[in-house]
C-alpha cells in the first residue's frame, strides 16, 4: 500500500492537476474558436491555417494536458483517501477523460483531412464534401468536447454524487460459546 501524501503534498499535486485541466479546457476553447472562424471565412489560406494550427494546439497542449490530468489525477486518487472507485465523482471524472481522450483521436483524423483538403485544394475547399462534412464534425465534436470538460470541472467543485456503498462481508464473531 502507498503512502498517503501530506497536506502540502497532496496540495502540490492538485496546483499541477489544476494547470494541466487549464492547459487543455484553454486549448479545446481556442479550438473552437477556430473552427467556428472557419465557418466565416473563405479565406484558402485562413483555412489551412486555422486547422493547422488546430493540430499543433493538439500536439503541445491538448494531448500533454490530457496526459497530465490523468497522471495527476490517479496519484491524487491513489495516494490521497479519495481513491480510484470509491466515490461517484470520481468514477464520472474517469470515464468522462475516457471520453474525451478516445474522441480527440477521432478529432484528430478530421483535422489532418482538413489540412491534406485545404492544403492541396486552396480555393475548392469549400466545395469540397469531405471537407464541409470535416469542418462540421469537428464543430458538433469540439463543442461536445468542451461540454464534456466543462462538466468534469462542475463535478470537481460540486461533488454531486456521494461515496460508493462498500460490500462488506460479515466479520466472524470472535466470542466463543460456553
Amino acid at each position: 500500500m502507498l503512502k498517503k501524501m501530506s497536506l502540502n503534498q497532496k496540495n502540490g499535486w492538485l496546483i499541477f492537476h489544476l494547470l494541466f485541466t487549464a492547459m487543455w479546457i484553454g486549448s479545446a476553447f481556442t479550438q473552437l474558436v477556430l473552427i467556428l472562424i472557419v465557418f466565416f471565412t473563405t479565406n484558402p489560406e485562413f483555412l489551412y491555417s486555422a486547422h493547422s494550427f488546430m493540430h499543433i494546439f493538439d500536439l503541445a497542449l491538448i494531448i500533454p494536458g490530457a496526459l497530465g490530468v490523468v497522471v495527476t489525477g490517479i496519484v491524487l486518487s491513489v495516494r490521497t483517501n479519495w481513491g480510484l472507485t470509491k466515490y461517484y465523482w470520481i468514477i464520472s471524472k474517469e470515464i468522462i477523460a475516457f471520453v474525451l481522450i478516445l474522441s480527440g483521436g477521432v478529432l484528430n483524423i478530421w483535422v489532418q483531412d482538413a489540412i491534406q483538403i485545404t492544403a492541396l485544394e486552396r480555393l475548392d475547399s469549400l466545395n469540397n464534401a469531405n471537407y464541409i462534412h470535416d469542418r462540421l464534425m469537428l464543430l458538433v465534436f469540439g463543442a461536445c468536447q468542451l461540454t464534456l470538460l466543462l462538466a468534469v470541472i462542475f463535478i470537481s467543485v460540486k461533488k454531486p454524487w456521494g461515496k460508493r456503498l462498500s460490500k462488506r462481508l460479515p466479520q466472524p464473531s470472535n466470542q466463543t460459546s460456553s
